[in-house]
């Protein structure tokens, strides 16, 4: 929390009298004294996106950035939420954090994806297939772009040291991609990967009716290898810190990784592109 709250803390901020309202133009309804006052605090501690020379609270308080208005809202929102202090100054920085730093970009030329091709919304989402979170991730994000129009998602490989298989699944399903089957050679290698081994690429090659030796030769092929080494590389020079991560349109995904929750950013993120059109 500290190291996300250095980020935050862009200025100094001074210290501002107070006036009657301390936030101006946010709805404060329902805070007790207490919350109100560790909202207006945060607020002052963080620097505006506006004008980073200022505070957050200066600029809600000269009503000068609709952004930092934005922020002291949900704030307040998550204490009607019934979260504490320091789950209210987590929830503010991650969602500073996502929506004001600079935005990632990734070569998704060959990257394998699904989804509307013309969508407004990109998703790039970085697994490792031994990693059970992303098995998880797996489902969620399959029913996710199923459910919602307007979406495309690709999928980069990130396999950790950790996991034995997990660098030969991810050049399996490289493989399977150049016969068009990248996403059933995916379900398969997380549908079982406790128990993955160097026989069980050729076997699901085999089920999914690929041309097997074509199969096999293309995962002998360095070129998917570096494909992997690539994926990795640009995950780590847009901050990720584990699997499975999340970045819509270039902005890492920091909030729970439920349906709901995805669901409620897609709200969130589908009125803001809208209202940046306008």
């Amino acid at each position: 929390m500290r190291f996300l709250l250095a980020l935050l803390l862009l200025v100094p901020a001074p210290a501002l009298a107070q006036p009657l309202n301390p936030l101006p133009g946010v709805d404060t309804k329902g805070l007790q004294p207490a919350e109100l006052t560790a909202l207006t605090e945060l607020m002052n501690q963080g620097a505006c996106p506006c004008t980073p020379k200022d505070s957050l609270l200066a600029c809600i308080q000269q009503k000068s950035c609709p952004e930092a208005t934005a922020l002291a809202d949900f704030g307040a929102a998550k204490f009607r939420d019934g979260l504490g202090a320091e789950q209210v100054q987590e929830a503010v920085v991650r969602k500073y954090l996502m929506d004001h730093t600079p935005t990632a970009t990734f070569e998704l030329g060959d990257t394998p994806f699904k989804g509307d091709p013309n969508a407004a919304i990109t998703i790039v989402e970085f697994a490792d297939f031994e990693c059970p979170h992303c098995a998880h991730m797996a489902e969620v994000m399959r029913d996710f772009v199923k459910k919602n129009k307007g979406l495309k998602l690709y999928f980069k490989q990130f396999p950790l040291g950790m996991h034995p298989q997990s660098e030969k699944a991810a050049v399996a399903t490289l493989a399977a991609h150049r016969q068009g089957k990248f996403w059933p050679m995916h379900d398969l290698c997380f549908q079982n990967q406790g128990k993955l081994s160097d026989d069980s690429y050729a076997k699901f090659a085999g089920e999914l009716g690929l041309n097997v030796t074509k199969f096999q030769a293309d995962m002998a092929d360095p070129a998917l290898a570096q494909q992997v080494a690539r994926d990795r590389q640009e995950a780590i020079a847009a901050g990720l810190q584990g699997t499975p991560t999340l970045y819509f349109n270039g902005r890492q995904y920091m909030e729970e990784k439920t349906a709901e929750a995805l669901q409620d950013y897609l709200k969130r993120l589908r009125k803001k592109l809208a209202a940046e059109k306008k």
